[in-house]
């Protein structure tokens, strides 16, 4: 339980909410920003603040604490890791340096935590992600305890850029959809890959055109403004509301920016919305086509057994001598 609980929190913060500040269950406090993306050179030191309210009526101790984060899954969802945890080229926690290791919040109080990012001259280029908890117990000596042996914690995410060998590169491993639909909604997959080094934010648009060429809706893309980290796959989706008297065969291109160079990424997909009320009316109109053909061939028979001479009588004329 308590992992999810820390999970669902990471998970909003990397959406991309664009909250003014985050919570912990049961204890009422709240941060300010919950998330907080920076530029920095190698050699650099940046100054930081939260902000941390406690608006109950209890004295509250916390304890900071600083993890790394990656994606887990394609929805969002971080994993994370301590700091002396085997590091990746995208980690953060160790650049993460704290003047306090424990804050005691009077009822109503608000402080301001200040910590510093001091970054390596050696650090590599590309993006490094790391988070600043506070946790309503100390964090254990083991490391591998440390993800669960918080009682509960709150956290602002912290995606560093640094400068140099930049690569953004993103790629569509998929745009989909039903190819055949009885009725709206139809819904939309899009699942962008990051083979870069760097984070990004794709944004753009699913136009949807009827069979006539005519544009009958505009879809916005990753709305939230959610981040794609790299080494991940991040899934967006979509749905179209059509009106319930739609019909016919659609056209749905996807067309997306991504990174600051704003590359594009591009994808065109085709479905059919074949709704029940058509089809039965298909149906009875095939049935009455299908019972006047049988009308038409039975009275155009029992039109030609009046008309044909009776079999075996002979209607030559007599002749007179």
């Amino acid at each position: 339980m308590k992992k999810v609980f820390i999970s669902l929190i990471l998970l909003a913060l990397i959406l991309g909410f664009n909250s003014a500040r985050a919570q912990i269950a049961g204890e009422g406090l709240t941060i300010s920003p919950p998330i907080i993306e920076l530029t920095l050179k190698p050699g650099d030191i940046s100054n930081q603040t939260i902000k941390i309210s406690n608006p109950t009526k209890s004295t509250v101790e916390i304890y900071p604490a600083s993890m790394n984060f990656h994606a887990s899954g394609e929805t969002g969802e971080p994993a994370f890791s301590a700091a002396n945890d085997e590091e990746s080229k995208f980690a953060l926690a160790k650049w993460i340096k704290f003047n306090q290791t424990k804050l005691a919040l009077t009822p109503e109080q608000v402080v301001e935590f200040n910590y510093q990012i001091e970054v390596p001259n050696g650090a590599e280029p590309g993006g490094h992600y790391g988070v600043v908890f506070f946790a309503t117990e100390p964090p254990k000596a083991d490391s591998k305890t440390n993800q669960v042996s918080i009682a509960s914690m709150i956290g602002s995410l912290i995606l560093v850029k640094v400068p140099g060998n930049i690569i953004e590169k993103g790629l569509i491993e998929e745009f989909s959809t039903n190819n055949f639909y009885f009725n709206p909604p139809v819904n939309f997959t899009t699942r962008v890959s990051n083979l870069g080094n760097v984070h990004f934010k794709p944004k753009g648009k699913i136009t949807i055109k009827d069979w006539f060429g005519n544009n009958k809706e505009n879809l916005t893309v990753n709305e939230a403004k959610g981040n794609v980290l790299p080494d991940s796959i991040r899934k967006f989706e979509n749905k179209w509301s059509a009106d319930k008297w739609v019909f016919g065969r659609f056209s749905a291109s996807l067309s997306l920016v991504y990174g600051e160079s704003e590359k594009t990424l591009d994808s065109k997909i085709t479905f059919w919305i074949i709704p029940w009320w058509l089809i039965i009316a298909l149906i009875v109109l095939l049935i009455l086509i299908i019972i006047l053909i049988i009308w038409f061939c039975c009275r155009r028979r029992r039109r030609k057994n009046r008309v044909e001479p009776i079999s075996g009588l002979d209607q030559r004329r007599p002749i007179l001598r």
